[in-house]
């Protein structure tokens, strides 16, 4: 097994088991004979570590000679990455989560500069390991895997299983001849960490919530162990939490139930599967069982029973799978005989940077599909708004145009101006000739549409609440388009101060005249020009007939008396001078009675014509109303918010179009590298 903790564990297996012990077990029990077992343990043990290490170092070269062929066409790749970035993220979030173009721009960065330096710069294998909760796990693993149960140095178990006390967020475990703990960093002379051909670096992270700023540090990493309790998270609510880990090729997702069965394991992929999360390994480990081996084994190592439950128990565990499985995802287990660490390394940087950039590429394509789902949700409400005015429009066509009575209003207006101008009969206008334009139009005043009128500034104060209710439900929907980040390009302070001078300015306001102002102005219409020219063909008709009578006055006395070759004699025909100007006169009346009923007819016609402009007027009046007063709030947003969202839309084409094109050459990268 590739492990320290495998090859000692197997030491002791195949030395000091039960079946195969080659020495009597009395002699177990002395203390001399005792530190010879433990010092022949380890010299078998570092044996196994040295031959591991040989057989790793000589394999491999044509790895490296790709990895460094592809270096400037992965470093290109990376600035490409980088400068892109802003455009697909913003550029921090305040949860520290993983949408951020600084978080990744970053890691790029760095991951560039490890590229480009010599590996002495960074000559370890960063692992990282992180729980998912307090109760994951990650503190007993990484106990029971740099535990060395058979040093006599109190100070090196007493500082690697009391290091959390007062520390950071996170801890560095580095390997070195001495143990101490400083700053955040613990050094230890622990095996685990040289077992492969290049030092391993621990990075110990408790769990996800530790610290808002620890994504940096949990996704630098070239593996990232990941522990999770089953009973103690649930499936759902480790994806929600750590979805952008378990799609990392690198991720090794260890589950550390002492019951989870290889059944379990499958339908755990399956369901991760499902959502898109496919970490690169998943196994179960029991750290604390295999931390209690170790311990049982460190409190009497040479006693039988402590060895026996130390093989059971560790063995029982599983941890010893994890070396193996680390090694894989470190690229050794492919690798040939010829490779150095450097090389390895270089390997495993690039490695590392094809999955930095499928990472970032994968923030950029989560926040491009929010994008998206922003400005469906903005088409949405800005057709909900639209709707909520549609609506309005046809209930205000009904409640105003049909329920106000409009029709039933004039036929009653016209009965009764009818009735009025029936009254003025030609002789009863004689007298009251003078007085016809004030009598008709004091008529019209009082009797033409006068309830339609009043109906109408009733119906002004119901649109005035409909207007209040559609400006809130506008807002509101703003308030719920807008993201809870600042970064929502729909968050709009020009839109929401238009809309905050529109509900401020004179013209918002409905008046009661609003909607009767057409009655108004074709009362005045009937009064100003049609009851006018009533007057005057009043006037005209009455100065008609009496010239007429005057007339006939005086072409009876023309003929009677007046010395011409129509004159007659003065008394015998006297009667047919006076029956001549008696027909003029009656014919002037005749005239003038009939032009007075004319004028009257053409009176009602025009009111009647008037009346149907009315109708046009109202609706007129009722649309610009509700586009100039009761929905400009929500018109005014809708057409901002489609203009907003169109422009967003293409913006987020062209984005999308670009992240295509450059995980296409992720991919290919990915398919040219060496596995």
């Amino acid at each position: 097994m590739p492990s320290c903790l495998a090859a000692r564990h197997h030491v002791c297996r195949t030395t000091l088991s039960l079946r195969n012990l080659s020495i009597d077990l009395s002699v177990l029990h002395d203390a001399k004979q005792s530190r010879s077992f433990v010092t022949g343990r380890w010299r078998n043990a570092s044996s196994c570590t040295r031959a591991y290490s040989s057989s790793a170092q000589t394999s491999n070269d044509s790895l490296a000679k790709k990895a460094s062929s592809s270096k400037h066409e992965i470093s290109a790749l990376l600035h490409r990455i980088s400068a892109f970035l802003p455009r697909a993220l913003p550029g921090s979030t305040t949860d520290g989560g993983i949408q951020s173009s600084q978080l990744w721009s970053e890691l790029l960065s760095e991951v560039d500069a490890d590229l480009c330096s010599t590996s002495e710069v960074h000559p370890s294998a960063r692992v990282v390991v992180c729980g998912a909760d307090q109760w994951a796990g990650s503190h007993e693993l990484i106990t029971a895997l740099l535990e060395n149960p058979f040093t006599t140095d109190e100070a090196y178990s007493d500082i690697l299983r009391n290091r959390r006390k007062n520390q950071s967020a996170y801890l560095t475990i580095d390997h070195r001849s001495s143990t101490s703990l400083i700053n955040g960093t613990l050094t230890i002379p622990a095996s685990w960490l040289q077992q492969y051909p290049f030092p391993v670096q621990l990075t110990e992270i408790p769990s996800l919530s530790s610290d808002p700023s620890l994504p940096k540090i949990l996704l630098k990493g070239d593996v990232l162990i990941f522990l999770c309790n089953p009973l103690t998270t649930p499936l759902p609510t480790l994806i929600s939490n750590a979805q952008h880990i378990l799609q990392r090729s690198n991720t090794i997702l260890v589950l550390t139930a002492s019951s989870v069965s290889g059944h379990a394991i499958d339908y755990i992929s399956k369901e991760l599967a499902a959502v898109n999360c496919t970490p690169g390994k998943i196994l179960a480990v029991d750290p604390i069982r295999a931390l209690e081996a170790v311990s049982a084994l460190k409190s009497d190592p040479s006693s039988p029973a402590a060895i026996q439950r130390y093989q059971d128990d560790f063995m029982g565990s599983r941890i010893s799978f994890l070396g193996d499985v680390l090694a894989e995802m470190l690229g050794l287990k492919d690798s040939g005989r010829t490779s150095s660490s450097s090389s390895l390394l270089l390997a495993i940087r690039t490695r590392s940077a094809v999955i930095q950039m499928q990472g970032a590429l994968y923030a950029s394509a989560r926040s491009v599909s929010q994008a998206r789902v922003a400005i469906d949700r903005v088409f949405t409400g800005a057709s909900e708004l639209q709707s909520q005015v549609e609506e309005v429009r046809a209930r205000t066509d009904r409640e105003v145009l049909v329920e106000s009575g409009i029709d039933e209003a004039l036929l009653r207006g016209s009965k009764e101006m009818k009735a009025l101008l029936e009254s003025l009969t030609w002789l009863k206008m004689i007298w009251r000739v003078d007085e016809i334009d004030s009598l008709v139009s004091s008529a019209l005043d009082k009797h033409w549409c006068r309830e339609l009128e009043n109906q109408l500034i009733l119906q002004t104060g119901r649109l005035a609440s409909t207007q209040a209710s559609l400006t809130s439900s506008t807002f509101s929907q703003l308030a719920k388009l807008a993201s809870p980040s600042s970064f929502s390009p729909f968050q709009s302070p020009i839109l929401d101060n238009h809309l905050r001078q529109l509900t401020h300015s004179p013209t918002y306001a409905l008046t009661p005249d609003a909607l009767t102002r057409p009655i108004q102005a074709r009362r005045s219409q009937l009064t100003k020009y049609t009851t006018m020219r009533l007057h005057r063909d009043g006037q005209n008709a009455v100065l008609g007939a009496f010239g007429g009578m005057f007339g006939g006055a005086g072409v009876g006395w023309w003929l009677a008396f007046g010395e011409s070759a129509l004159s007659v004699g003065a008394g015998s025909e006297a009667g047919t001078a006076l029956g001549a100007g008696a027909l003029v006169a009656v014919a002037s009346i005749r005239w003038a009675v009939g032009k007075w009923e004319r004028a009257k007819r053409k009176w009602v016609e025009d009111a009647d014509r008037v009346g149907e402009g009315l109708k046009r007027d109202l609706k007129v009046t009722l649309e610009r109303g509700i586009d100039k007063n009761v929905a400009v709030v929500p018109i005014a947003a809708y057409e901002r918010l489609r203009e907003l969202a169109g422009k967003q839309q293409e913006e987020i084409d062209v984005v999308r179009s670009d992240l295509i094109s450059m995980q296409v050459d992720v991919e290919a990268l990915e398919t040219a590298r060496p596995s």
